[in-house]
């Protein structure tokens, strides 16, 4: 091999490992062994755009060097200005000072999960592993508690034969609370019961004792109501995925499923009218309400905006954004 033939295969083979060495550093990013703050953020930043109240938090999902980083933004004008924390989650959800945030877990001998709480300094503090692969996370208003989803089995929601763990958790200590599974649940007054239950999609209420949730049984969806402080839940309407509590707590946002595909509808809890919205396109998310008016959902990656009432058309809120979290006053 000549001096020149040398040369070339030394570039070829320093320009293929610096390429690696910078694929795996994208990657440990996003998977690391638990979520942790990985970059650096200012933190007096940080506190300034948290004082601000409403507040959007979410995963920044650019390709760029803040690549699945969650981030703050004004929820009025969020494209004004974007404040970086340095926390790295795949699912995020953040209520009165404290967040929740799921990562795969790395070290695990099978898929696992770390549901990993955090403060306001967005710096995570306690650490609850679950088993299966992420799905959901919220946080009670109050941030007392949390909620967070795995898949056991499958990967989809319109998998065959799929499998959910949705456990609350302690938001302060980061334990687990309980399985929703051995709730005890009753439709129209009777015990409602079989071994095919699974629960996902948990919204909480004001008052932190309360929630609603998705219970699956026998091809069949229900929205439920649970107590956490009885461990009872009762059904209160059938075709509901996903729900999310409105900040009047009068409605339910939720994706009603057709087929293979969800079309995002709004339910009266008082009245029981469904109401179907303007986003017509498949939406496999929890959505959030933005206001008492308005909806967001992240949809082929961006964070989308669609009026609550049925009217108007929807429209990129943040692009390049998933996973949102309003915090209000």
């Amino acid at each position: 091999m000549s001096s020149r033939q040398r040369l070339l295969l030394f570039v070829l083979v320093a320009g293929g490992i610096t390429a690696a060495a910078g694929a795996y550093v994208a990657w440990a990013a996003l998977h690391s062994e638990s979520p942790t703050v990985t970059r650096p953020a200012n933190a007096r930043a940080v506190e300034q755009a948290i004082a601000r109240k409403p507040f959007i938090v979410f995963q920044h999902v650019a390709r760029d060097k803040h690549y699945a980083e969650i981030a703050v933004a004004p929820a009025g004008a969020p494209r004004s200005g974007t404040t970086f924390t340095g926390l790295v989650c795949e699912r995020v959800h953040f209520a009165a000072d404290r967040g929740l945030c799921l990562m795969p877990a790395q070290d695990a001998l099978g898929p696992a999960v770390d549901a990993r709480s955090f403060g306001s300094d967005f710096k995570p503090d306690a650490k609850s592993r679950m088993t299966g692969i992420l799905s959901r996370a919220r946080v009670s208003p109050d941030g007392r508690y949390g909620a967070a989803t795995t898949f056991i089995t499958g990967h989809s929601y319109l998998d065959n034969g799929y499998s959910t763990l949705t456990e609350l958790i302690d938001m302060q200590s980061g334990k687990r609370i309980v399985d929703v599974e051995k709730f005890k649940v009753t439709r129209d007054g009777e015990p409602f019961e079989a071994i095919d239950f699974n629960f996902w999609g948990v919204t909480f209420t004001r008052d932190g004792r309360r929630f609603y949730a998705t219970l699956s049984t026998a091809g069949k969806m229900y929205l439920v109501e649970g107590d956490i402080q009885t461990r009872r839940a009762r059904v209160i309407h059938e075709g509901v995925e996903c729900p999310s509590l409105s900040p009047d707590e009068t409605r339910i946002a939720y994706k009603k499923r057709g087929g293979n595909t969800w079309r995002l509808h709004v339910l009266d809890l008082a009245s029981g009218r469904e109401t179907a919205l303007a986003e017509t396109r498949s939406v496999d998310d929890q959505v959030e309400w933005l206001d008492d008016e308005r909806i967001m959902y992240g949809l082929a990656g961006d964070i989308w905006v669609v009026p609550a009432d049925g009217g108007g058309k929807p429209r990129v809120y943040i692009a390049d954004a998933l996973s949102p979290a309003v915090v209000r006053s």
